[in-house]
């Protein structure tokens, strides 16, 4: 999905965040309003695989140098969403193994005195959860359940308007529930995990079993949003059965009354939406019902649906803290 492009012209383009997502394989940038529309949109590759976070950042503040050179309004601040967790203070990721260069490094005070300006980090599961509670499909909800799907697998969680944040800057790592015990193993090791079995690495595997070669995982998906290719629906169903298994027992922790998909695998669309919602109506719909039932108000049936951000999430979540102190003054 292509990023929104900012007219200019409003009152909401004035004021802007730099922001940029930092992910295994491409970090991306842009400059982001407070209507969440994006301008000045790049990315490049990460590559912060050795020990040493310098070459990251050199290359990080070359890039944003020359986006901030792009800013048609006043810019207030940087925001940055990070893979990974974050540390107490929010000033650099703890645990980050698609990014081992960055582990432990203090990424928030070096911005600062390139920039002269504010940073603001969140993990990416806070981040993609924040953007789509701001300004896509999570506006209105209670208690808000974002679960980002690509590389990995993890959800970020909103109740009552505020990121829950109680390890690692985030909703802990929801990613490795178990959905099969005897299933295969995810990168850190957890058997039969979420991750392991609705990762990419999880989508070529069954894609290999079912085609009897190699396929990568965004030719799956791509096919499957088409509907021209009868094996890749049956692949992204299943992982679509996984998600709403997944979903199902992350539910009766956080209790949400909205659930959004996101990230790469969601560009599947209807195919892996419907059978997330099949399986979870299977495994706990009639617990939602009961629950709303007996409790009343303000609990409710769970919908699911798919993200409105999608492609972009991770930019535009990590905006989100930096204008908030704008969002107010508009009918977002």
């Amino acid at each position: 999905m292509e990023p929104l492009r900012s007219s200019g012209s409003d009152r909401s383009s004035a004021v802007l965040a730099l922001a940029f997502d930092v992910g295994g394989t491409n970090t991306k940038i842009g400059l982001v309003n407070a209507a969440g529309e994006v301008s000045a949109f790049r990315h490049f590759p990460t590559n912060a695989q050795g020990s040493s976070p310098q070459p990251f950042l050199h290359c990080l503040i070359q890039n944003l140098r020359e986006v901030l050179d792009q800013a048609e309004g006043r810019v207030v601040g940087i925001g940055a969403s990070l893979h990974g967790f974050t540390n107490e203070e929010r000033s650099g990721p703890i645990l980050c193994p698609n990014t081992p260069a960055l582990e432990g490094f203090n990424l928030r005070a070096p911005l600062e005195d390139a920039f002269g300006l504010p940073v603001i980090l969140n993990t990416d599961l806070t981040a993609h959860v924040l953007a789509e509670f701001t300004y896509g499909s999570g506006r209105g909800a209670q208690r808000f359940l974002c679960l980002a799907l690509g590389t990995g697998l993890g959800a970020g969680v909103i109740v009552n308007g505020e990121p829950l944040r109680y390890v690692g800057g985030c909703a802990g790592d929801t990613g490795h529930v178990i959905l099969e015990p005897d299933g295969p193993s995810c990168a850190v090791g957890c058997r039969g995990c979420a991750e392991a079995l609705c990762g990419v690495a999880g989508i070529e595997r069954l894609a290999g079993a079912r085609y009897g070669r190699p396929m990568a995982a965004h030719d799956v998906i791509a096919a499957a949003r088409r509907g021209d290719d009868p094996l890749a629906v049956e692949v992204m169903r299943e992982i679509g059965h996984y998600v709403g298994q997944a979903l199902a027992s992350l539910s009766v922790i956080f209790l949400p009354d909205r659930i959004a998909l996101t990230g790469g695998t969601a560009e599947a669309g209807p195919v892996l939406l419907e059978a997330a919602r099949q399986r979870f109506r299977e495994l706990v719909g009639e617990y939602h019902r009961t629950f709303a039932r007996m409790a009343g108000k303000p609990y409710s049936e769970v919908e699911i649906v798919l993200g409105k951000a999608r492609g972009e999430t991770g930019v535009i979540g990590a905006a989100v803290e930096v204008l908030k102190p704008y969002l107010d003054d508009l009918s977002l």
